[in-house]
């Protein structure tokens, strides 16, 4: 499959670019195509490449002391990642797992680092979606720290239709969740049963469906409404 600099046009950063700055980015770049369950990076390996998601799903995850996976992040097409660490020296502070094939563009750092100073736009760009990402995890923090477990499952069911939703009726939504219940729990800090009870309780309600990793929300209104405002 030969890479396009239209390619980037579906990230948010690079959609004011010239084309002949597109044509630049894709210069340094590399288009790669990985299967399930390839490893991009290790916690702690050293900082190489900032990757861009053309399609499938990756996981995002944490090892602590213990050795206990703590997952961070699922993240699918149009997102870039990391989002942080930019004109820094550190290592990757999390592991990333493909869990589906997966097509991506990967620019080496030093050189996307380079381009970013070159275009100001772009680094402003870069600057205010990182600035986002950082807000989405601490408000994602400061609610799994104050609500009870159910609002959290119904949390990330939310934020899961919303980025990876299709709409199938201005009530219903489908999307593939390609996660076990187990990682989704880790995700959220409660056990695999209470994310087995909660989406049991959502079926018997009619909010939701599930089968393996198909999941259709039937009453996404009602869903959000446990969330309040």
């Amino acid at each position: 499959m030969l890479q396009t600099s239209t390619n980037f046009k579906q990230f948010p950063i690079f959609q004011k670019l010239t084309e002949d700055d597109l044509l630049r980015l894709q210069e340094i770049s590399i288009e790669r195509i990985y299967t399930e369950g390839t490893t991009l990076f290790r916690q702690a390996e050293p900082r190489k490449t900032i990757y861009f998601i053309l399609s499938g799903f990756i996981k995002v995850y944490k090892v602590d002391a213990e050795g206990q996976e703590l997952v961070t992040n699922i993240l699918h097409a149009n997102e870039m990642f990391p989002h942080f660490g930019f004109f820094e020296q550190s290592p990757y502070t999390e592991t990333a797992v493909t869990l589906t094939d997966v097509h991506l563009l990967a620019v080496p750092i030093k050189e996307f680092e380079l381009l970013l100073l070159e275009k100001p736009g772009m680094a402003i760009q870069t600057m205010q979606i990182m600035e986002e990402k950082f807000l989405e995890i601490q408000e994602q923090l400061q609610f799994m720290q104050t609500q009870d477990v159910f609002h959290r499952v119904v949390l990330m069911l939310v934020r899961f239709a919303t980025e990876l939703g299709e709409r199938k009726d201005e009530r219903q939504i489908f999307f593939i969740l390609p996660i076990t219940n187990l990682e989704f729990a880790n995700m959220i800090g409660v056990s695999r049963e209470t994310v087995n009870r909660v989406f049991n309780h959502l079926k018997k309600i009619e909010i939701m469906s599930y089968n393996r990793k198909q999941i259709l929300i039937k009453d996404f209104p009602s869903l959000q409404s446990y969330l309040g405002d």
